[in-house]
């Protein structure tokens, strides 16, 4: 008790001196003393105005020895110091960003329903069907960007064979181009053949040793008639 006593006395002598520039409270300096902080660190906290007791004690309860604590204490006020813990500073409302919108999609000049049958083909000699699908309720629409979007229910179709892969994913996009070729099969129920040239960029995409072949049925004879006039632009 007399030595802690007497630590305080000199403690608080040497704070109010000057001999620090900013003194610790009586209650850090006991806080200091009380985790078992040597009195030689404890002053050369004073003397070097660190004031992160909060710090300082964890260290020490943690079993830091004297030594170390006193090299983190060098460390802080080399980096700049760590005399107090700044004031919490008001926490700064993010604004909200804005969200980006989808890329909206071309505006249809037609639309209307058919039955569909997409197949893939496979060139290797002989062109083989690799995957092919019927769709009995479709919606065919022709969009302003010379695209033939295919769309349906997964209900209502049904799959044909499928040598790789899964059944084809609605919408079925189709970027019209001149090399396609468009076949009249029977003109009392409006039936076209629709083929893909190698230059085919819609989706699914097709290499070299694929193109595709689409066969519509579809309710308005003019869908055929459209698609025509696009194909010769």
């Amino acid at each position: 008790m007399k030595t802690k006593f007497f630590f305080l006395i000199g403690a608080i002598a040497l704070v109010s001196s000057g001999a620090a520039q900013a003194a610790l409270t009586t209650e850090e300096l006991t806080r200091l003393k009380t985790s078992g902080l040597g009195e030689d660190v404890i002053r050369f906290m004073v003397e070097n105005d660190y004031g992160n007791v909060d710090r300082v004690v964890r260290l020490k309860e943690a079993g830091f020895a004297d030594e170390t604590v006193s090299s983190v204490i060098r460390n802080d006020l080399k980096a700049g110091g760590e005399a107090k813990l700044p004031a919490p500073q008001p926490k700064k409302v993010e604004q909200a960003q804005p969200v980006a919108e989808p890329v909206a999609e071309a505006a249809a000049t037609m639309q209307t329903s058919a039955k569909v049958r997409i197949e893939q083909y496979w060139v290797h000699g002989e062109p083989v069907v690799q995957n092919s699908q019927d769709i009995q309720n479709a919606t065919i629409s022709v969009l302003q960007d010379r695209r033939l979007k295919i769309e349906w229910d997964d209900k209502g179709s049904t799959p044909g064979r499928f040598f790789r892969g899964k059944p084809f994913a609605s919408p079925f996009y189709w970027d019209l181009d001149k090399s396609d070729g468009l076949y009249s099969v029977n003109p009392k129920d409006n039936s076209f053949v629709l083929r893909t040239g190698y230059s085919h960029r819609g989706q699914p995409t097709a290499g070299k040793s694929h193109y595709w072949v689409v066969h519509l049925t579809p309710q308005s004879p003019d869908l055929a008639k459209k698609i025509r006039e696009l194909l010769a632009e």
